[in-house]
């Protein structure tokens, strides 16, 4: 299927084709007076009498019952030993309810293999891991380096397993854990949201201090996690040295954010990563994707100009099978309880940039449609939760849909311009945060932390029709 712009729509998206988000001021991102894309008629919109009423509590969710814990398993203490040629601590990606990926990177370039098993006494299986070469004539580091993955297969769902690594027979980590995902609503679902943090700031490192207190299932990160153009050589430092005790336990979903797509379109993004491959144009492999854990089916989307720009200005329908074509037939094709979207830009927020209405009428009238349950978004540097939203209007439960802003992961904080705007339940911005959700059953609880772990937005969200 194919969407086709207005008139006015397409002008905007016109316009907005010469300007290129974030690229200009790399401290601040855009700001005043340097849209993004749909910011263009951000003060437009119904009047307040029309459809911007309180919509009212909704409906409680049923009690899910008594929630089953995790696996147990000990693997022992992570270590990673002294003097090897370890140089990107190993994370886990791509994890399903049947399989693991995991990856890491080496100075030296031998054998890479990967030892699993269903506990710290074995038996122990091995897979050779894949390389490939990052000399730095590629990277623009100080050292060429090889990066390695290798993906277990045929495993149980909701389980868990020791893994380690070696190179050449030495060993470079040790007493390692992975989970499986799992299927059914008996178990929580854990999850772990910011964005806008990768400058290794002091306040990023308290925000990841904090969080660290707690347990999760999956991290997802908004964007803008490689300050201040998404190059290997801030990746390293920005996310992979700041998040590696974290990264080998618990799998990262990202999205991309407006950084990252500074340089050379996101590549180095799609280089560290090791993301499904669900597009239906190669071109955009890694760029949007989905997955599946417990009752949710979580939905990564680009919400960068660079990729938007192009669907708003096919108006002749000449470019099938595009995000818009695949997202629709993702998440409309799910049935699962919980349908979550998280990508990097907000449609509806309180700081300076207000609402992108052409976004809002384009973009997320498709997920209103698709039913998602929940949009997460960083990109403005604070939190903020909005009532729930359906076509430009506020909406109770279940039928509209709660935006989450959680922008507070390190970067300097962002001004709100009002509290008190129709569309927003609270916001806050006078310390940095991150977000947790626990989805059980048909009850989502949310729960916004500050630096100090206080509690600075405390919700319930029903995802049951």
């Amino acid at each position: 299927m194919t969407y086709r712009l207005s008139v006015p729509v397409l002008a905007a998206a016109l316009a907005l084709s010469v300007s290129c988000d974030g690229g200009s001021d790399p401290e601040v991102d855009s700001g005043p007076g340097t849209p993004d894309a749909g910011d263009e008629d951000r003060d437009s919109g119904p009047p307040p009498e029309v459809c911007q009423a309180d919509p009212g509590p909704g409906p409680e969710p049923p009690d899910p019952g008594d929630a089953a814990p995790p696996p147990e398993l000990d693997c022992g203490t992570p270590e990673f030993p002294d003097g090897t040629p370890l140089w990107r601590y190993p994370y886990l990606q791509s994890v399903t309810r049947t399989s693991a990926r995991i990856a890491w990177t080496s100075t030296a370039g031998g054998e890479g293999v990967l030892r699993w098993a269903p506990g710290p006494d074995g038996p122990w299986t091995e897979v050779s891991a894949t390389a490939e070469s990052f000399p730095t004539s590629r990277t623009g580091q100080a050292e060429d380096y090889v990066a390695f993955d290798a993906t277990v297969e045929g495993l149980e769902a909701n389980s868990a397993y020791c893994y380690e690594i070696v190179e050449d027979g030495t060993v470079l980590a040790r007493n390692l854990r992975f989970d499986t995902a799992w299927e059914g609503t008996d178990r929580p679902v854990r999850i772990l949201a910011l964005g806008d943090s990768g400058d290794s700031s002091d306040a990023q490192f308290a925000v990841r201090d904090a969080f660290m207190e707690q347990d999760y299932d999956v991290f997802l990160h908004l964007g803008d996690m490689a300050y201040n153009d998404g190059r290997f050589d801030e990746f390293e430092p920005h996310f992979f040295g700041a998040y590696r005790d974290t990264l080998h336990r618990i799998p990262v979903f990202p999205t991309m954010g407006n950084h990252e797509f500074i340089t050379n379109s996101g590549q180095p993004y799609l280089d560290v990563y090791y993301l499904f491959e669900q597009a239906w144009q190669e071109r955009d492999q890694e760029r949007y994707y989905s997955f599946d854990y417990g009752n949710i089916h979580f939905t990564s989307l680009d919400s960068n100009e660079g990729t938007l720009i192009p669907i708003y200005l096919d108006t002749n329908g000449r470019n099938d099978n595009d995000m818009f074509d695949w997202l629709i037939d993702d998440i409309g094709g799910s049935d699962a309880d919980w349908k979550i979207v998280f990508m990097h830009h907000p449609f509806y927020s309180s700081s300076e940039r207000g609402v992108r209405w052409s976004n809002v009428d384009r973009f997320r009238s498709l997920l209103e449609e698709a039913g998602v349950d929940l949009i997460l978004v960083g990109h403005d540097h604070h939190y903020e939760r909005t009532v729930p939203l359906r076509g430009r209007c506020t909406s109770p439960e279940p039928d509209g849909i709660t935006e989450i802003i959680a922008g507070g992961g390190g970067r300097s904080l962002r001004t709100i311009e009002d509290t008190t705007r129709w569309y927003s339940a609270t916001s806050f911005n006078t310390d940095y945060s991150f977000l947790r959700l626990d989805v059980h059953g048909c009850r989502l609880h949310g729960q916004a932390f500050d630096t100090a772990s206080n509690v600075v937005d405390d919700f319930v969200l029903n995802g049951c029709d």
